[in-house]
């Protein structure tokens, strides 16, 4: 059922990826006690997400290619219900983001502006939580944004990504990580492997389940979900 809901709500932004991001849109992913807001990153792109809870434990979603921000906004609410705040995002040229002249390929830009959203709205303690994409994205990301964020959650990313490098950045990053891919997830589990191996993070591990889940679909099944949840109250 996550899944149908979703891919309505995907296809429902769809369409008006076109100028700049704006809140007095028609989205149908939002619903009552959510606020929909903008957000620009230091190179100029126009985001869109969505803020659900409240709370000093902050937390970030970061969607997968061809997706928006609708894709987590069920588990947003699952965990605004636990005591955090959450913002949902879409990334720059997706959902209703734009990209305008920014660098189309630092998405880990993109992730450092929802950080700095939640921080200004009162969250003292950060993660990143991002799918296959948006996994490189956050872990991008979490290698330079200032200050430190507490922890970084990739589902499925692969290692590189149109120009950003996790390899790279897990390699540079102390913040502690936690991988989940699918055993039979081609070339993603061997990458999760690889990162897994490759990060400086004193605190890591990475849960490989059966199948080929992928992305966000890993919080479909309980063990990942649980994994993640242990992570985020640690």
């Amino acid at each position: 059922m996550r899944h149908f809901v979703i891919a309505l709500c995907l296809f429902a932004v769809a369409a008006p990826t076109a100028g700049v991001a704006r809140t007095n849109v028609d989205d149908p992913c939002l619903e009552p006690g959510e606020k929909a807001i903008t957000l620009r990153t230091t190179d100029g792109a126009r985001l869109y997400g969505v803020l659900a809870g409240s709370g000093e434990a902050g937390v970030v979603l970061v969607h997968q290619y061809a997706s928006s921000h609708c894709e987590f906004m069920p588990f947003a609410r699952d965990l605004a219900e636990l005591g955090y705040r959450t913002l949902s995002i879409d990334l720059r040229g997706e959902g209703f983001s734009s990209i305008g002249r920014a660098n189309v390929t630092r998405l880990d830009r993109d992730v450092a502006a929802a950080v700095a959203r939640l921080r200004a709205d009162g969250a003292t303690r950060i993660t990143l939580v991002g799918a296959s994409m948006g996994g490189t994205a956050v872990l991008a990301a979490a290698a330079w944004v200032k200050p430190r964020v507490d922890g970084v959650v990739s589902l499925s990313a692969p290692a590189r990504y149109n120009g950003l490098d996790a390899l790279a950045a897990v390699k540079r990053s102390r913040v502690p990580v936690r991988f989940v891919v699918g055993i039979v997830d081609r070339r993603f589990a061997l990458d999760a492997q690889r990162l897994a191996r490759a990060a400086r993070s004193k605190d890591k591990s990475i849960l490989r389940l059966p199948g080929a889940v992928h992305g966000s679909s890993l919080l479909d099944l309980p063990r990942g979900t649980a994994f993640v949840l242990a992570f985020l109250a640690r």
